[in-house]
C-alpha cells in the first residue's frame, strides 16, 4: 500500500512543497540581500561622515516582518525607525542636558525614560500611524545603541526597512516576469 493513498493527503503534500518553495525563495532573497548589506557596510563604512552601522538593519528589517510584511507594515516600521530615535533624543536632551545638572543624570535619565515609554504605550494604542510600539521601542533603543547618532540611526533603520520590503517584493518581480 502506497504511504499517501488518498487524494486529499497527496493534495496536502502538494500543498506543503509549495509553501516550502516559497519559503526558501524567501529565505534566499533575505540572505543574499543581507549579506550584500553587510559586504556593503563593512567595506564603506562611512559616506561623507555618516556611520553605514551593519547590525542596524537586523533591527528594522524583521520588525518589518513582524508588522506583516508588507506596504503597510513598511510604513509602520519606517514612522518607529523615525520616532524612535526622536524620543532617544528627547531623553538625552532633556534628560542630560536640562535636568541631570539640577536632578542628576542617572535620575532625570530614568525620568524621561519613563515619561517617553508611557507616552509611547499612549499614543501606540489610541493614535494608528503610532500603532506599532515594538517598532518604536527598538528603533528607540537603537538610537542609544548608536552612541547618540540620530542620523546615522534613522537613516539605517530606514535602510533596514527598504531591505525587508525588497526581499519580498524582488521575489514578486521574478514571478511576474516568469509568468508572463
Amino acid at each position: 500500500q502506497p504511504p499517501y493513498t488518498s487524494i486529499r493527503q497527496q493534495q496536502y503534500l502538494i500543498k506543503k512543497r509549495r509553501e516550502t518553495m516559497k519559503n526558501m525563495k524567501l529565505a534566499l532573497s533575505v540572505g543574499i540581500l543581507a549579506g550584500l548589506w553587510v559586504f556593503f557596510s563593512v567595506t564603506v563604512g562611512k559616506i561623507g561622515g555618516l556611520t553605514i552601522y551593519p547590525w542596524v538593519v537586523f533591527i528594522t528589517w524583521p520588525l518589518f516582518f513582524a508588522a506583516g510584511a508588507n506596504n503597510e507594515a513598511a510604513i509602520k516600521v519606517a514612522t518607529a525607525a523615525v520616532w524612535g530615535p526622536i524620543f532617544g533624543w528627547l531623553c538625552v536632551f532633556i534628560g542630560i542636558k536640562t535636568l541631570g545638572p539640577l536632578i542628576g543624570v542617572p535620575v532625570a535619565l530614568g525620568l524621561m525614560v519613563g515619561i517617553l515609554a508611557i507616552a509611547i504605550v499612549i499614543m501606540m494604542t489610541d493614535i494608528p500611524f503610532f500603532s506599532f510600539g515594538p517598532g518604536a521601542f527598538c528603533c528607540w533603543a537603537t538610537f542609544f545603541a548608536t552612541n547618540f547618532d540620530f542620523v546615522g540611526s534613522v537613516v539605517v533603520l530606514l535602510i533596514g526597512v527598504g531591505l525587508g520590503w525588497l526581499s519580498v517584493n524582488i521575489l514578486n518581480l521574478f514571478t511576474k516576469k516568469a509568468s508572463s
